[in-house]
C-alpha cells in the first residue's frame, strides 16, 4: 500500500518566515520603544532631583546669611554680603549633613559658552570679631550643571531706608539684603523655575555705609 507524504511547501514556508519576520520588527519596535521612554524618564528624574536639591540648597543657605565678614584678607573691604548677577558671597551656616559649621559661601557661574555650571565654594570662618584666612577650603562643587544664563538681583532698603527695586548688583556691602531673586536657564527637561528667598535676619538697616 503506497501512503501519500504530505509537508509544507516552499511557498507556505516563505509565508511563515515572512510573518515571523513582522512579528520580530513589531516586538524589536516596542522594546526600542520602551527603552527610550524609560531612559528619557530617567533623564527627566535626574535633572528633576537635581534642580530640586539646587534650589533648597540656595533657599536653606541664603536665607540664613549672617552679619559676619565675608572678606578674606586686610587688603579687601570688610562687607557682610557681596551680590552681583552671576556671583554672590555671603556668611552662613553650614547644614550638617554636609559638616556644619559657619561657613564661607561662595556661589558663581563658571565655564565657557559650551559649558557652563553653577558652582558653590565652602571656606570655614573662623573668628567672626575679625578678618581670618579661612581655615581649610574644598574644591567648588557643582549644584547646576549646564546652564545656559543665570541672573541673580536683590532687594532690600537703603541707607536712608528707601526700599529699592530688583538690582542686579547689591551695592551696600555691610547691608543684608531683604530678599535675592535667582533666575536661570537650564538647557535640560526640566525648567528652572524662579527663587525669590527671603533673609530671615533682617539687617537691611545695618551697618553705616
Amino acid at each position: 500500500m503506497n501512503t501519500r507524504q504530505q509537508g509544507f511547501t516552499l511557498l507556505e514556508i516563505l509565508i511563515v518566515i515572512s510573518l515571523l519576520g513582522v512579528l520580530l520588527v513589531l516586538v524589536g519596535g516596542a522594546l526600542l520603544g520602551a527603552n527610550r521612554a524609560v531612559l528619557k524618564a530617567q533623564r527627566y528624574t535626574l535633572s528633576l532631583d537635581e534642580v530640586r536639591a539646587a534650589q533648597q540648597f540656595l533657599r536653606t543657605s541664603i536665607s540664613e546669611a549672617l552679619p559676619l565678614d565675608v572678606t578674606e584678607d586686610d587688603s579687601q573691604t570688610d562687607g557682610f554680603f557681596v551680590g552681583g548677577a552671576q556671583r554672590m558671597q555671603f556668611v552662613a551656616t553650614l547644614p550638617g549633613v554636609l559638616g556644619g559649621g559657619i561657613q564661607r559661601f561662595t556661589l558663581q557661574l563658571t565655564g565657557d559658552q559650551a559649558q557652563r555650571d553653577l558652582q558653590v565654594a565652602f571656606a570655614r570662618f573662623e573668628s567672626p570679631a575679625q578678618v581670618s584666612v579661612p581655615a581649610s577650603r574644598g574644591e567648588p562643587q557643582v549644584l547646576l550643571s549646564d546652564v545656559e544664563d543665570l541672573q541673580m538681583s536683590y532687594r532690600g532698603l537703603s541707607p536712608k531706608g528707601q526700599p529699592t527695586g530688583w538690582l542686579s548688583d547689591w551695592p551696600w556691602s555691610r547691608r543684608l539684603p531683604q530678599a535675592v531673586r535667582i533666575a536661570a536657564r537650564v538647557n535640560g527637561p526640566v525648567p528652572w523655575v524662579t527663587q525669590v528667598i527671603a533673609l530671615r535676619l533682617n539687617l537691611s538697616s545695618g551697618a553705616a555705609e
